[in-house]
């Protein structure tokens, strides 16, 4: 993934793909709870908590601190400090963090989270890109 566009979005965009698919993934989601055996590696968790308690506390610098160059280039405090006051609210109510699986993207790793909010709001797919132990993306969806 060449120079990646690394953003953190709190948009949902549905499309009617989108609207279709998503019935297929629930039936998909409710097996992979099931699988005990579907767990990230204890590191890729802790990043993924660490990230999640950067936008609930707002701390920039937490947020960027283990990504890569690009990464940290490509997140502004400002669209960072945008995304934290939409979520931390949703987060400090509460969540759930279920996760989803991972992928092997063109030498990244991408892990897939479902959060669930205990405000009944919509859900948010995270996405957290690895590549030799740093962040090159983290997406809220």
């Amino acid at each position: 993934m060449n120079k990646m566009g690394f953003v953190v979005a709190a948009v949902v965009i549905m499309s009617p793909l989108t609207l279709a698919v998503a019935k297929n993934v629930q039936a998909v989601n409710e097996q992979i709870k099931a699988t005990k055996s579907n767990q990230p590696e204890q590191s890729v968790q802790r990043t993924f908590t660490s990230l999640i308690n950067a936008v609930e506390q707002n701390n920039y610098t937490q947020f960027i601190s283990l990504g890569n160059a690009a990464f940290k280039e490509g997140i502004t405090r400002q669209t960072f400090t945008q995304v934290s006051r939409q979520l931390a609210p949703r987060i400090k109510k509460g969540y759930s963090a279920v996760f989803l699986g991972n992928l092997n993207q063109q030498g990244y790793q991408v892990y897939l989270w479902k959060l669930t909010f205990f405000d009944g709001g919509d859900d948010v797919l995270a996405r957290l890109i690895l590549k030799d132990g740093k962040i090159g993306g983290f997406w809220l969806n």
